[in-house]
Formats: structure tokens, C-alpha cells, sequence
């Protein structure tokens, strides 16, 4: 069995050819800055009777799905998924409690969406499936593996990708101002980055993006997702909340990564 681990983006591109990673990363930010444009536009192109809105966002989701995967070189982040032990494990057992306690928390809500009309609880679905499938493409995706290239020579790169990658997750909820408060915003924006740091540290782990998609999905899948405020005007406690969460994945984030490292530094060792 092949016991070496290595990031996966090097099967894709030649890290010691500065002018193909310069070109990879300059390709897959106008890819990024593509998406975003059509995210943005969306919206404006939902129009018509019901059917016609659901084949167009239906059309988009797929559309989206398609580009993404066909340009985004990789999902995974190493080769093989790392084997934890010590404190990397021990983040791991953590994490998923946590995990298990958010699910459980928005268990409420589920069930208060099932007790309504058939056809809103699919107008649910359908709103949830959108950012589950297109954000964790672009975030967890697209820009991880640009910034994973970008801060390729620096020893904590996967910690420094999640955690850019995870304020611009928060930033991009800015667009919501359009349809709701500037302080629902901003609660929704620092939620937004812990919640970036929850789903780079899952797809690290997982290595892959289809739990990024079904916990993103789970997180969305409420009765507030048919409302046009999706943010909260509680600043003091989403704070409070975000820095806890905040704090437990830079930890998580960063134990994965000293794992990596040490494995790499026993392989290198070893030979």
C-alpha cells in the first residue's frame, strides 16, 4: 500500500513549474469570478409562472455543477485520505459532536417544515439545494484549490487556504443586503465565516465536497429559507457563537495539518 501522502492538486499541476501554477491560479480565479457573476445575475433571471422559475434555477444548479467540476481539477485535497491518531484524532471525535450537536439543534426546524404544504417544503428543498451544491463547489472547491496553490510554500497551507476561503465565504453573503437589513447582514456574514471554517475542516477531513454538500444542505434545509431574511439581528450572541466555533476549527484545521506534515516528515525519514 502506498503510505505517501502529498496534496492532490500535484497530480493536476507541477508545483515546481512557477509559470503553470501562476496560469492554473489565474485560470481558476476567472472561473471563481464567472460563477460569482452568475450567481449575482441569477436572480434577476427568475422570472415567469412557478414551472418557469424552477426549470431556471433546476437549469443553473446543473449548468454550474457541470463547469465546476469539469474545471476544478480536483475535490479531494490529498492523494488518500490522511490516517489520524493523538490530537488530530482527538479534533476529529470533537468535531463530530459538535456536528451531531448542530444537527440535533436544527432538528426543530425540520420538523417544523414538515408540517408544512407539500409544496413549500420543495420550494425548501430547492432553495437549500442551490447554495449546498453551488457555494461548496466555489468555496470548498474552486477557490480552496487556488489557494491551496497560492500558499503552496508556506508550511500551514491548508490552515491559511480555509481560513481566506472561509472570510470570503462570509463576505459573499453581503449580496443578501438587497433583500434584508444591514445588521441581519452582518450577523449573517460572521456566522458565514465560522461556518466557512466548520465545512473547509470537513472537506479536509472527508477529502471531498459531497458532505461539504449534505451538511450545508442540512444547515439550509428550515423554515427560514423561505423567508427573505436570512440573517439575524443578534450581533452580540452570533459573536459570541462564531468566535467559539471560530476557535474550535482553526484548532481542528490546524491539527489536521500538523498531521499531515509529521506523516510527510516520517515518510521523508524512512526513505
Amino acid at each position: 500500500m502506498n503510505n505517501k501522502y502529498y496534496l492532490a492538486l500535484a497530480d493536476e499541476v507541477e508545483f515546481s513549474n512557477k509559470a503553470e501554477v501562476n496560469k492554473t491560479i489565474r485560470n481558476l480565479f476567472i472561473l471563481a469570478i464567472i460563477l460569482l457573476i452568475g450567481s449575482f445575475v441569477l436572480p434577476h433571471l427568475i422570472v415567469g409562472n412557478m414551472i418557469t422559475k424552477w426549470l431556471i434555477v433546476i437549469i443553473f444548479i446543473v449548468a454550474f455543477a457541470y463547469v465546476a467540476e469539469h474545471f476544478i481539477l480536483t475535490t479531494k485535497t490529498f492523494n488518500q485520505r490522511l490516517k489520524l491518531q493523538g490530537i488530530s484524532k482527538v479534533m476529529m471525535i470533537i468535531y463530530c459532536v459538535f456536528l451531531a450537536l448542530i444537527l440535533f439543534g436544527a432538528l426543530k426546524d425540520k420538523i417544523l417544515l414538515f408540517k408544512l404544504p407539500l409544496y413549500q417544503i420543495m420550494v425548501a428543498a430547492l432553495a437549500a439545494i442551490l447554495p449546498a451544491i453551488c457555494e461548496e463547489f466555489l468555496f470548498r472547491g474552486i477557490l480552496f484549490n487556488t489557494f491551496l496553490l497560492v500558499f503552496r510554500k508556506e508550511k500551514y497551507d491548508i490552515l491559511w487556504t480555509s481560513i481566506v476561503c472561509s472570510i470570503l465565504f462570509g463576505l459573499y453573503h453581503l449580496n443578501n443586503l438587497t433583500s434584508q437589513s444591514l445588521i441581519s447582514t452582518v450577523g449573517q456574514v460572521i456566522i458565514t465565516l465560522g461556518m466557512g471554517l466548520f465545512l473547509s475542516y470537513l472537506r479536509v477531513w472527508s477529502n471531498g465536497l459531497i458532505w461539504c454538500m449534505v451538511v450545508h444542505f442540512l444547515q439550509d434545509f428550515s423554515p427560514k429559507i423561505l423567508s427573505t431574511d436570512y440573517g439575524t439581528s443578534k450581533i452580540k450572541l452570533t459573536v459570541l457563537v462564531a468566535t467559539l466555533i471560530v476557535i474550535l476549527m482553526l484548532i481542528c484545521i490546524y491539527t489536521i495539518n500538523r498531521r499531515f506534515l509529521d506523516l510527510n516528515c516520517q515518510i521523508k525519514c524512512n526513505s
